[in-house]
């Protein structure tokens, strides 16, 4: 069937230029779910339900251009292709409609989700059930019967739905849909109202057994486009048009993914045009193409294939198909090119496939070509000119006789062979050029050729011999000479020197297997070497040994002398380790300074340990390079086969777990696998699960710890820390899980959660009036490496309504030093919008402090490490007034941290400190009990 005789003509387009509120007014009287935008009879552009929502959230400035807010470019097809054509596309591009326009690409009408489902509704009843239909995305997305229009809306983007499931407690008690937001948003309604005021009830309920076609037919007589299934396990799903569509088309799916991508990925990188075309009858229209044909003729998918060739070319092509079952390298002409035309039919999926292959053959033919009227000349008038031409090719250009006598060879072939011509014409060039292990096998198929037996091979591969005695691989494109009768009477070919391709070939293979600045064995051939070793153990029944080698800190090399001096260091190592393993044994670099070596066939583990003092001995040494002499230490985890593994991954695992386990001794150390070490990395991946559905679950909670002014003792401020709120194990401490969250980027989301909650809460207390202070927060490295940070930490402190006067973010020293022209750019950004910066643990960080005058910082916090001796200690006490005398002559605030007793606090106000925080003051408060605090506390109310 074709999609013109499926749509229904519907008033769903406008002229570009309306405003956003007549579109908004058509899609709400029509009762559609998008408007095409038309610019001179073309469709530029979809305005969606999905693009009014966004706006209805944000508040919609009708008078504005719809275009602005539209989807571009549009997905269009011919009305004039099959439905199942367009089914693909839906599936393809993950969309709800498509745009049909005529032969001119004119704007017809669209065609959605549910045109196709009443095609295939009424074309066919399938005996599956619904619960076939279902799947993880149908679980409904739920929403309180007492949520805002606001919050619904928000939900329904952050979960990427178009209808949501009001609840009333447990029980469902109406839906919102993305139809029902656009009358909203046209009825131009407060988004603060209840969403409960516009929801459509009752929901319509079918059973997980009903069959499909009967849920379609409920849909069609309710016309509705959502159904309600209650799940074996008590939870909601929603059933869609999409997924009865997308059970309908479960053959077209099957097709597409059995399309073989790694061809099709072949056929882009060859140096010919492909297309995958299918027949709808009076029209043959392309299915898929490679890059090499839509750019040497100008066409797409979708295309009419006739669109490639002249006029009448391509039905000879397909009468030829029809007579003989394919088209074999027929040669065609387009546009002054000539092409070598394969076509060919195949079935796939039960769907009928033609492939077209066209080889552009215009230079091979026009090369042959001047080359047979060049000799033809050379031989009677044009001698000259044959000559020149030959003189200046870049090819060998040789002609023999029958015999196999040369008679011509141009310069290029005297360079290649290093000769002159009169060492060339008139030798047998089998006998004298060619390598005497394919001497006979050359000279029998060119004597075949020449008497007839066989055609001739237009390419061919053979090694010749040089005057030097080299080797050269030559590629030859040959072509007959031929007397007046017919008769063949030589070759005349071309040949290119191929000889650094094909070393280029072997280089390649070589780069594969082998790491480029050591020359040892890669990863891919260490598997490969190791999985030999565990059979010939087998064999043998040996043990062998696998050493994973990291070198410490080898990255502070790089860093501070550079890659090339680190390069050096590397080689050198291996050159060291290379030699004092044995002949049978394997050493590979796997990583920049990660080393592998594999000990074969042990009968003695002492052999092992031996090994081990020796790398030990290694790196007591020091390392030699060019210019510089170093110190390195390494850390290595062993593990034994079949002990620790029977396979070559997990002893390589295994031996990783052990290298960790060393490292965490303190370097420069050597650790053999237990099984312990698996279980405890076994407890890290679990504790990284845990982490990692908290964040999703937002089960991290924000405490506060108040800040003081120490002359005055009233309330300033707060920081926000955070705490873990585990379902099971209660309110887990940072440092239990800070750590993990640092080393798997989990700090980021729970960064910004803090962030959130820490502001909306200074925002109720400030309205409330209990507190007038800023809320301390920290922000981490991996925040600050994202180069968004400050638009997200200042979109996050906007939601929440808090002004950025009221925010000081904290960072520490390491940070900030980490990368100071980026960071410290960024910093200027913050202190633009009037957030204030902190350095965190003052003191403990780089001895450079010349980033305090160069960075916008506001305050130092002086690090509780200080504070804590600042009784007995003489250098706390020196090192806490230096940090204060600095920071007043630079015209900064210090904040000391830690302060638990009464005469730390008297020193602190003596030697000019303004802030402080600690246990004397309060310990960390949750949200209650920092209201509490500020209610009742002392402090605040002096």
């Amino acid at each position: 069937m074709l999609l013109s005789d499926l749509v229904t003509h519907k008033k769903d387009f406008l002229s570009s230029d309306v405003s956003l509120f007549d579109a908004i007014e058509r899609m709400g009287k029509e009762g559609i779910s998008h408007i095409v935008l038309i610019e001179n009879n073309v469709a530029v552009g979809v305005l969606t339900l999905r693009d009014i929502i966004g706006l209805y959230r944000n508040g919609i400035e009708g008078e504005k251009k719809a275009i602005d807010y539209a989807t571009y470019p549009t997905i269009s097809i011919h009305d004039d292709r099959p439905v199942e054509m367009a089914v693909e596309l839906m599936i393809d591009y993950e969309i709800r409609r498509l745009v049909l326009i005529d032969e001119n690409g004119k704007y017809l009408c669209t065609l959605t989700q549910s045109d196709v489902l009443t095609y295939y509704e009424s074309e066919v009843h399938t005996a599956q059930e619904v619960f076939q239909c279902l799947n993880r995305r149908n679980c409904a997305i739920t929403v309180d019967h007492d949520a805002s229009v606001y919050d619904a809306i928000s939900l329904m983007q952050h979960k990427n739905r178009d209808v949501l499931i009001v609840l009333n407690q447990t029980l469902p008690v109406g839906i919102v849909t993305e139809q029902d937001v656009l009358e909203l948003a046209y009825r131009q309604v407060d988004s603060r109202e209840s969403i409960a005021r516009y929801m459509h009830s009752p929901i319509i309920t079918v059973e997980l057994n009903e069959k499909i076609h009967h849920a379609i037919e409920i849909m069609k007589e309710r016309d509705i486009h959502h159904l309600m299934v209650w799940g074996r396990d008590k939870e909601l799903y929603l059933l869609s048009e999409k997924d009865m569509l997308l059970n309908y088309s479960t053959a077209l799916e099957m097709k597409l993914e059995s399309k073989l991508r790694d061809s099709k990925a072949t056929y882009n990188l060859l140096g010919l045009a492909f297309c995958e075309i299918i027949d709808i009858g009076e029209d043959q229209i392309i299915k898929w193409l490679n890059a090499e044909a839509m750019m040497t003729f100008q066409i797409k998918i979708d295309d009419s294939v006739s669109k490639m060739f002249p006029a009448g070319v391509w039905n000879g092509l397909m009468v030829t198909l029809r007579m003989h079952g394919g088209v074999d390298k027929e040669k065609i002409e387009i546009a002054d090119r000539v092409y070598e035309v394969t076509l060919i039919e195949a079935e796939v999926n039960n769907q009928a496939i033609m492939k077209l292959f066209l080889n552009d053959i215009s230079e091979l033919i026009y090369l042959g070509e001047e080359l047979r009227k060049s000799l033809e000349h050379t031989i009677e008038l044009e001698k000259e000119k044959s000559k020149l031409y030959l003189d200046v090719a870049s090819v060998i250009c040789l002609a023999l006789n029958q015999e196999g006598i040369v008679e011509l060879i141009n310069p290029k072939g005297c360079e290649v062979l290093g000769v002159n011509q009169e060492e060339v014409i008139g030798k047998n060039w089998f006998d004298t050029f060619v390598v005497y292990e394919q001497v006979g096998q050359v000279k029998e198929l060119f004597y075949e050729i020449m008497n007839g037996e066989r055609e001739l091979v237009e390419y061919f591969e053979n090694r010749i011999w040089t005057k030097k005695g080299d080797e050269r691989i030559i590629a030859w494109h040959s072509a007959l000479i031929k007397d007046s009768e017919g008769k063949n009477i030589g070759t005349f070919s071309s040949g290119d020197d191929i000889t650094r391709l094909q070393e280029s070939e072997r280089e390649i293979e070589r780069m594969a297997h082998y790491d480029m600045l050591t020359n040892l064995p890669n990863r891919l051939l260490l598997n490969a070497r190791l999985k030999h070793s565990i059979e010939r153990c087998n064999r043998e029944n040996t043990k062998l040994a696998a050493i994973y080698i990291d070198i410490d800190n080898f990255k502070d090399i790089n860093e501070s002398y550079g890659y090339t001096v680190g390069d050096a260091v590397i080689m050198e190592v291996a050159f060291k380790m290379e030699e004092i393993i044995r002949r049978e044994d394997t050493i590979a670099r796997i990583g920049g300074d990660e080393f592998i070596i594999v000990l074969e066939s042990l009968q003695d583990l002492r052999e092992c340990d031996r090994i081990l003092k020796e790398v030990v001995r290694i790196f007591e040494e020091s390392i030699h390079t060019k210019d510089n002499d170093f110190l390195l230490s390494a850390s290595m985890g062993i593990t034994i086969y079949p002990d620790d593994g029977e396979d070559a991954q997990t002893l390589l695992k295994n031996a990783d777990i052990a290298l960790r386990r060393a490292k965490e001794a303190g370097r420069s150390n050597y650790c053999y696998f237990a099984q312990e070490m698996s279980v405890q990395l076994f407890e890290r991946v679990l504790m990284e699960r845990e982490l990692r559905r908290a964040v999703d679950e937002k089960e991290f909670v924000v405490y506060y710890q108040p800040q003081v002014d120490l002359l005055s003792g009233r309330v300033i401020g707060a920081e926000a820390l955070v705490r873990w709120k585990h379902p099971s194990l209660g309110i887990v401490r940072p440092d239990m899980f800070i750590p993990l969250a640092e080393s798997n980027q989990l700090i980021i989301p729970i960064g910004e959660q803090v962030l959130a909650q820490s502001c909306s809460t200074t925002k109720r207390l400030i309205d409330e009036g209990l507190f007038s202070g800023r809320i301390s927060v920290n922000v981490s490295g991996k925040q600050f490496e994202r180069p968004d940070v400050v638009e997200t930490l200042s979109r996050i402190i906007d939601e929440s309504g808090l002004e950025h006067k009221y925010v000081e973010l904290e960072i520490t020293e390491s940070v900030l030093m980490s990368n100071p022209k980026v960071l410290g750019q960024k910093l200027i950004e913050l202190k633009a919008l009037g957030i204030e910066v902190a350095i965190d643990d003052f003191g403990t960080g780089y001895s450079s402090l010349s980033y305090l005058k160069t960075f916008p910082i506001d305050k130092l916090k002086i690090d509780q490490s200080f504070i804590r001796g600042l009784e007995s200690d003489e250098q706390d006490r020196a090192i806490v007034k230096a940090i204060i005398a600095m920071a007043d002559a630079l015209g900064l605030k210090t904040i000391a941290e830690g302060i638990e007793e009464v005469p730390q606090s008297v020193l602190l106000k003596e030697y000019g400190c303004q802030q402080g925080q600690g246990y004397l003051y309060a310990r960390p408060l949750s949200e209650d009990k920092f209201v509490d605090f500020l209610k009742y506390n002392e402090v605040s109310k002096s």
